[in-house]
């Protein structure tokens, strides 16, 4: 977790110094090479896909919500980059599910939801910024939570 910054009033900021570069206009893909830690990569990086946007950072957002509740990281351990794009070709659903049913049954069906919408293996399908904002994981929990 060496990439999350807390700010003076608890706002979080999730950040990668090794590949810092200036913003794009907004819907401008970055042009770059593979950057980025391998547990936390998205599967379109992984695959070779050089041009990229905001989706990646949703996929490792995903991760961290994930090594944030289980402890380790979800993907990558001592694997390739070839080893872990085909693991999680093969077995992400079955991860996810695993996630649900056995290592965190008592997050809600809204929390689980939108882990899996960070976790899309296809980053059209894959949970945007704002989407991640309006989630009822925030609306309906934070309501919950307040009127407890």
């Amino acid at each position: 977790m060496l990439n999350i910054l807390v700010g003076f009033f608890g706002s979080l900021k999730i950040c990668d110094f090794g590949s810092a570069t200036f913003m794009k206009p907004a819907g401008k893909p970055y042009d770059k090479c593979l950057v980025g830690t391998l547990p936390y990569t998205s599967p379109e990086q992984l695959a070779g896909n050089r041009c990229y946007g905001p989706a990646v950072d949703m996929w490792a957002l995903g991760c961290i919500m994930g090594e944030l509740l289980t402890g380790p990281p979800l993907f990558g351990g001592d694997m390739t980059v070839a080893e872990l794009l085909a693991d999680l070709s093969a077995n992400l659903g079955d991860l996810l599910k695993e996630l649900k049913v056995e290592v965190l049954p008592e997050l809600s069906a809204a929390a689980h939801e939108f882990l899996s919408g960070l976790l899309a293996f296809d980053p059209e399908k894959r949970m945007t910024a704002a989407e991640a904002l309006e989630h009822r994981w925030f609306t309906e929990e934070a309501n919950k939570a307040s009127s407890s």
